[in-house]
Parts: structure tokens; C-alpha cells; sequence
């Protein structure tokens, strides 16, 4: 058996990580894939049924997942696999950046509350955004509002992967109150604006 660890890995990593243990091991059966979030464990079951190769996903952990690999008679060769492309699986991945506390210009109140129910629609989604990122005062989403902090849990909790700006939690002096997901720089934000497909809703 060939494992694939790839935990902590955003899409579509997981995805180009396990084509590339499938093309180099003609002829290995069976493969084992370790990922952190749903999302990436939906992409690797569409690249399986793809490529015909059987599937199956086992939570084992608090943010840890399985995914097994089955080669067939009926799966297709390396040849094949080499040609498939990371895109058909991962094409309806995407990130959301926040970068303020409100949206638009309106009057404030208003504006905050508007970016209060655009998060609550996000935990309604069928498809979730691989990442949430925030900076400047949208740190305070991740801080201090009660609200936004409930969402982003339950959205954490299937999978989405939080990150505010320490540099903006230091400025605004509410490091101490992050109350969930995690820390990340600005080298780290610039790397996954660049690399993913972004919505912006400030």
C-alpha cells in the first residue's frame, strides 16, 4: 500500500499529490490518502471516479480524514492518469478574503450586519470555500463578533480552514482574542490570493 500524507495541505495539493503516487506506482493497488477537510476529500473522490479506480472516506480524527484507493481491471492506466487533468476535480474550489469589519461604504451598523449574514450564507452552502482569510479589520470577525465567530466554528468544523493576519491582530491589539482558526503572515496570504480562485465580498 502507498500513503499519501498531505495533512495541512490546501486544494488542490491533495489532488496533484495523489495523482502523482498513482503515476508512479503502475502497480500498486491499493493507495491510502490522509487530508484535513472535506473539501479535499470530495475532490479525490471525483478524481477516483474519474479514473475508475474504487473509493472510500473514513473520518478517524477531529480534522483528519482517509480516503482509500482501489485500483481495477476497469481503472485506468498511468498512461491516462498522466493525461488527467487536476482541474476537473478541484475547478469549483475557492477561497474568501476579508479584509474589513463591514461591506460597502454605507452607513456602518448596517454595512457590519451585511457581512454578518453574507458569512451565516456561507455555512448554508453546498459547496464551502476551501479557506477563509482575514486581515486589516476583518481580524475583528475572528476576534470580537459573537456572530461571525459562531459561523466561522461550524464552518472550521467541516472543514474550512480559518486564518487571520498576525500583523493586523498585533495593530488592532486583539492577538489574545482570537477565538478560532489560526494565525498566518502576509508571505502566507499573498501565496493563496495568487494561487486560488478568491471571493471578496469587502
Amino acid at each position: 500500500m502507498i500513503k499519501v500524507d498531505v495533512l495541512g495541505k490546501a486544494c488542490p495539493i491533495p489532488v496533484i499529490e495523489t495523482k502523482k503516487a498513482l503515476r508512479e506506482n503502475p502497480d500498486e493497488t491499493e493507495f491510502e490518502v490522509l487530508v484535513d477537510n472535506e473539501v479535499s476529500t470530495e475532490n479525490l473522490t471525483k478524481m477516483a471516479r474519474e479514473l475508475k479506480i474504487e473509493s472510500a472516506v473514513e473520518k478517524v480524527a477531529d480534522r483528519e480524514y482517509k480516503v482509500s484507493l482501489t485500483k481495477t481491471d476497469q481503472s485506468k492506466d498511468h498512461r491516462e492518469i498522466e493525461d488527467y487533468s487536476v482541474d476537473q476535480a478541484t475547478s469549483n474550489n475557492y477561497i474568501v478574503a476579508i479584509n474589513s469589519n463591514k461591506i460597502g461604504d454605507g452607513e456602518e451598523e448596517f454595512s457590519k450586519q451585511i457581512l454578518e449574514g453574507f458569512i451565516y450564507a456561507l455555512t448554508e452552502q453546498d459547496q464551502l470555500p476551501v479557506e477563509m482569510i482575514f486581515f486589516n479589520t476583518g481580524v475583528y470577525l475572528t476576534t470580537e463578533n459573537e456572530k461571525t465567530i459562531e459561523d466561522l466554528k461550524t464552518l472550521e468544523e467541516r472543514g474550512v480552514r480559518i486564518y487571520s493576519c498576525g500583523l493586523c491582530l498585533e495593530h488592532y491589539e486583539v492577538k489574545d482574542k482570537l477565538a478560532v482558526g489560526e494565525i498566518t503572515n502576509m508571505y502566507k496570504i499573498v501565496e493563496e490570493l495568487r494561487s486560488n480562485h478568491v471571493v471578496s465580498p469587502c
